[in-house]
């Protein structure tokens, strides 16, 4: 897998499975399957529809806390199978491209070197690759990992392709619809599909979200300020992540852990930045605003960055979670504080705006418009 910390954040592997030794012809499968399978059995009684096939859906976000399907299918398939270890859910955010870190891949430990083990996962993986991946389908399952093989449901047609490791588990990815067990195995019906979280600015870490996405992720934007520092995760252990910590008032270990995590996304609360749990180049921007290389609004005062606004963001109306240019140079022109000027449209831009509609006589909406900008070219 690829590195995605400190290099490209949505950089996407081209193999999905590291390991030793040389990988299988292509097409067959990974370890021999019975004639017929045992299955899971889903709590509720199944639509004639299926769901979608789900697409490839990769990791964009670090967000390593244990999701809900992940959870509810390695209690099933370890209750009906009675072998193999739990294996891990999520993980850290700096071994490469992974849904185990966004809580939606499962790792069931059962090894193709031991018989038992091997037939319970045989099993399982003939059930959910059946009649053109059904139960892949109804479960959300992108695709499965096992004995240097990868069968993914988007790609149904190819078969078992020729992958690494994963010799000793079966590795399960699942879609945003898995992970959240919206599916049909699950609740007995269709649901929209679910987009995931989204980047707001490119090449970034997406915003943590709790609830489904079903629109279609925005376009992110390009960066308004640029550092000297590299992104850095849960799981990261540099010199800068130390830093990091003392800024942040939390025990400076130089490991990026769940106290540092929760400290992040504090921070981020805190001043108007893109809520990822991430210390991405725009919370090191707020952090070290002396390690900022590149800043757009650099050289305006508020009154030169509310007549740029003018000239050409007039015809924008800004509103919360909006992103951008437009919107640094609002938070400038508002006179707001340095740690807070990042391009993201925030609670704390929002209260700033509302402050300004009140000594200025508007209406407290909150938004930016041209009779805003005009205001703030004079003030």
């Amino acid at each position: 897998m690829l590195r995605i910390i400190g290099v490209s954040f949505l950089a996407i592997a081209l193999t999905l499975g590291l390991g030793q030794g040389p990988a299988q012809s292509v097409g067959s499968t990974p370890v021999t399957f019975p004639k017929t399978s045992k299955g899971l059995k889903a709590p509720v009684t199944l639509p004639a529809r299926l769901d979608p096939t789900p697409a490839y859906q990769p990791q964009v976000s670090c967000s390593p806390v244990d999701l809900v399907g992940p959870r509810r299918l390695r209690d099933l398939v370890l209750a009906t199978y009675k072998i193999g270890g739990k294996g891990n859910i999520s993980r850290n955010c700096v071994e490469g491209l992974s849904e185990h870190s966004e809580g939606r891949a499962w790792d069931w430990m059962v090894d193709s070197r031991k018989a038992p083990e091997r037939a319970a996962a045989a099993d399982f993986l003939a059930w959910v690759t059946a009649n053109h991946g059904e139960n892949a389908k109804r479960l959300g399952i992108m695709y499965v990992i096992y004995n240097q093989k990868i069968w993914g449901v988007y790609r149904e047609s190819d078969g078992w392709r020729a992958s690494y490791g994963h010799v000793d588990h079966v590795h399960i990815s699942l879609s945003w619809n898995g992970a959240r067990a919206s599916t049909s195995f699950w609740t007995g019906k269709i649901q929209p599909k679910d987009y995931g979280p989204c980047a707001r600015f490119a090449g970034q870490p997406a915003v943590l979200r709790s609830t489904a996405r079903t629109a279609r992720c925005y376009a992110p934007v390009a960066l308004v300020k640029k550092s000297t520092n590299a992104v850095q995760a849960m799981g990261s252990k540099a010199s800068t992540v130390k830093g990091a910590q003392g800024l942040l008032g939390i025990t400076a270990t130089g490991v990026f852990d769940s106290a540092t995590w929760t400290a992040v996304k504090a921070y981020q609360r805190k001043h108007d930045l893109p809520w990822t749990g991430a210390l991405d180049v725009p919370t090191w921007g707020s952090l070290k605003p002396g390690d900022v290389t590149t800043d757009v609004s650099k050289g305006y005062s508020s009154t030169s960055a509310g007549a740029y606004g003018l000239k050409n963001f007039a015809n924008l109306t800004l509103a919360e979670r909006q992103t951008g240019k437009a919107v640094l140079f609002a938070q400038v022109a508002l006179g707001m504080a340095n740690r807070d000027r990042n391009g993201y449209f925030g609670p704390v831009t929002t209260a700033a705006v509302k402050k300004f509609q009140l000594a200025h006589g508007f209406a407290q909406t909150g938004t930016v418009t041209k009779a805003e900008w005009t205001a703030l070219s004079r003030s």
